[in-house]
C-alpha cells in the first residue's frame, strides 16, 4: 500500500511533527479474517507510487483484532494491541500500540489508521524487541502518534482473498 504517514506528539496527537510517504504491507488473516497486521516497508522513492518495488519487506509491524464489520459499508474496524496474543508471530519488529484501523474494500482497498505508542527498545536472540511502556516520560523519543492513510498498489508479493464477510460466515457455519 502507498501510505501518507504523519507523526505527531504522543501527549497531543494533533501536533504533527513530520510527514513521510512510505510503503506498507497489510495482511488480513485468521479463520474469520479477525487479524490484521500492518508493516512499514520503506520510504517511497517514486512520488507517483503506481506499484510497490518487488523487494519490499516488513520493518515495523502493528497488529489489530477485528472489532466490527459492515458488509453494506464494505468496511472493517480493527483495534490495535500493545501485546501480541499467543501464539501470533509477525514479520518485522512488533510495535505495541493503541488505536484503530478502518479497512475499506470498495473500488480499491484503503485504510485509515490512528495510533500512538510508547516502548522501550532492546535485543533478544539477535532480533530487535520493543516492549510497551504504558506511561512514557514527557518528550520520550520512543513515544509518538501516527496518522496513516493508505491505498492499495500492485505488488509482486500480493495475495487478495476474494471471500466476503457473508462467504466467511457460510464457510465457518459449514465446517
Amino acid at each position: 500500500m502507498a501510505a501518507d504517514i504523519a507523526r505527531s506528539d504522543y501527549a497531543k496527537p494533533t501536533l504533527i511533527r513530520s510527514r513521510s510517504r512510505e510503503w506498507l504491507i497489510a495482511c488480513r488473516w485468521g479463520p474469520d479474517g479477525e487479524y490484521l497486521s500492518i508493516a512499514t516497508a520503506g520510504v517511497m522513492l517514486d512520488s507517483r507510487g503506481l506499484a510497490a518495488p518487488d523487494a519490499i519487506a516488513p520493518i515495523h509491524s502493528l497488529f489489530g483484532l477485528l472489532v466490527s464489520e459492515s458488509e453494506t459499508e464494505a468496511a472493517s474496524t480493527f483495534l490495535l494491541v500493545r501485546q501480541l496474543p499467543f501464539p501470533v508471530e509477525l514479520a518485522g519488529t512488533f510495535f505495541p500500540a493503541d488505536g484503530y484501523v478502518l479497512l475499506q474494500q470498495r473500488e480499491t482497498i484503503s485504510l485509515v489508521c490512528k495510533t500512538r505508542y510508547s516502548h522501550s527498545r532492546g535485543w533478544l536472540d539477535g532480533r530487535e524487541v520493543r516492549k510497551d511502556i504504558p506511561d512514557p516520560a514527557p518528550a520520550s523519543v520512543e513515544a509518538m502518534a501516527w496518522h496513516i492513510e493508505a491505498t492499495r498498489r500492485s505488488w509482486i508479493g500480493e495475495f487478495i482473498s476474494g471471500a466476503t464477510l457473508q462467504e466467511r460466515r457460510a464457510i465457518r457455519a459449514a465446517g
